[in-house]
């Protein structure tokens, strides 16, 4: 009997156990799944608010045909699309300000990329919940004829003892290349609004286009991948990257799976590093009247190239 009951307790005793290890495993994997969540979900939270520039680096500044225009250090990794991105430009307009990059649109360590900069996107004094580490100093490069009069009224609207203090001078003068600490800009780059609305490209204009130069230039057909930034929310503009088209000229760019075509203006090459599949770069406004829902998507295209 005694053993019966021994036997008995030992069975008990094991079911429990059983039960027990069976919940802890899955208390052990429930946690590590919350665990892999909660990585997963913060790991993109921190790529995306990875700067492109940081309070260690320097914007140089100058002065171009009124316009405040800033010369943005190439780091590793970075490319045209990332640096339009962070500045809310489209690419039409850091070629027009780049011109060298059409042909050649490779971005290589150390060079610099020249970028229009808004009045708004320059904190010219720190404020209560000033950080440093929040900002990328700005400096203006004295040019030959410049005067810290000038400088300060002209092109910042400041006083000239606030940036004689802040830049710890000992006097007025100021010589060709020196450099001054006019403001700062946030690290996270410019907001779309800070920005003129861009006028929305025609698309009648632009197969008139089409239309007239295929009169002079060789016209190809081409089908392939096309790529395109869904994430941007950039509007209006029409164009894309091509490897052959001239530069220029205008583009058919047909999807389809929903027979819609646009016609984008040929703005530059495709950069270095894009698979060689990619047919093709439009802009995201000419991606989105085709019925892009993907990043990649298949195109028929027509294109125009020289004889």
């Amino acid at each position: 009997m005694f053993e019966f009951q021994l036997s008995e307790m030992q069975g008990f005793i094991s079911f429990q156990f059983e039960i027990m290890r069976s919940i802890g495993l899955k208390l052990i994997l429930i946690s590590c799944l919350l665990y892999t969540g909660v990585m997963s979900a913060q790991t993109p939270e921190r790529e995306a608010a990875t700067p492109v520039l940081n309070f260690r680096d320097t914007l140089l500044m100058a002065i171009e045909g009124g316009k405040k225009v800033v010369f943005h250090p190439v780091k590793p990794k970075q490319t045209l699309f990332s640096i339009a991105r962070y500045y809310s430009l489209s690419l039409e307009e850091l070629y027009n300000y780049n011109p060298q990059f059409r042909n050649d649109p490779t971005l290589r360590t150390g060079t610099t990329v020249k970028i229009p900069l808004p009045n708004r996107a320059i904190l010219r004094y720190k404020t209560a919940n000033f950080r440093t580490w929040k900002y990328v100093p700005i400096y203006y490069v004295v040019q030959n004829g410049d005067n810290l009069y000038q400088i300060c009224k002209r092109h910042f609207d400041m006083p000239v003892d606030s940036i004689i203090k802040r830049n710890r001078m000992r006097s007025e003068q100021i010589h060709p290349g020196q450099l001054i600490l006019m403001g700062w800009m946030d690290k996270n780059g410019i907001l779309p609004e800070w920005r003129p609305a861009r006028p929305a490209a025609v698309s009648n204009t632009l197969r008139n286009q089409f239309n007239n130069e295929k009169q002079k230039l060789k016209e190809q057909d081409a089908q392939g991948v096309c790529f395109w930034q869904r994430d941007s929310k950039e509007k209006g503009d029409l164009y894309a990257l091509h490897r052959d088209a001239a530069i220029g000229s205008v583009l058919a760019v047909t999807n389809p799976i929903y027979s819609r075509t646009v016609y984008a203006k040929v703005i530059g090459r495709i950069p270095e590093g894009y698979e060689h599949n990619i047919e093709l770069i439009l802009s995201p406004e000419a991606a989105r009247k085709i019925g892009a829902k993907d990043p990649r998507f298949f195109v028929k295209i027509k294109y125009l190239k020289q004889t």
